[in-house]
Parts: structure tokens; sequence; C-alpha cells
């Protein structure tokens, strides 16, 4: 084999190498949207109030009507699924 053969050959083998590199971001890049988007409504489920156990009241009523503790970490949403700032998620209320 001639020099100049075998540097087509590394040309064209380089050339490969490219398209599949490129092939295989766009294939992460597919993967990672399409998995943000799915985890995203896992994690707006696992932060609701209500998979806790708790309660959403009205601010400032948890500790002295309800009798439990307020927690920051969980949120209440309105029906239409944005946050709920006039209400407060409301943990270990006493059973009536």
């Amino acid at each position: 084999m001639s020099g100049l053969s075998r540097m087509k050959k590394a040309e064209a083998d380089m050339w490969w190498i490219i398209v599949g590199a490129v092939l295989v971001l766009i294939v992460v890049i597919v993967l990672l949207t399409f998995f943000s988007r799915g985890t995203q409504k896992a994690e707006a489920g696992l932060s609701a109030c209500e998979t806790t156990g708790g309660k959403c009241v009205q601010k400032d009523t948890c500790r002295d009507t309800e009798k439990g503790t307020p927690s920051p970490l969980f949120e209440c949403t309105t029906d239409d699924g944005r946050p709920d700032s006039n209400k407060e998620c409301c943990l270990g209320m006493k059973k009536t």
C-alpha cells in the first residue's frame, strides 16, 4: 500500500468518527430533553403538600387553629397547578 493510499483511508476514517460523534451528541441531547421533562412532573408531585400527609391551610393558622407545624419545604398549589402564596403546608395536625 502506498503512502498516499493510506493517507486517504485515514482521512475517510476520520470523517466517520466525526459523523459518529455528532450522531451520539444528538442522541444524548434528545434523551436529556426527554427525561428532564419527565422529572419536572415527578418533582412537582413529590413537593406537593398532600403527598406528605399534610393539609393546605390559610397562612398563620397552622399552629393555632390546626395544631400542626407549618412546613416551608412542601408547597400548596391552586387548582391549575400554580403555587398558592396564600396557603401553607401544615403537617402533624391532630386527628379529629
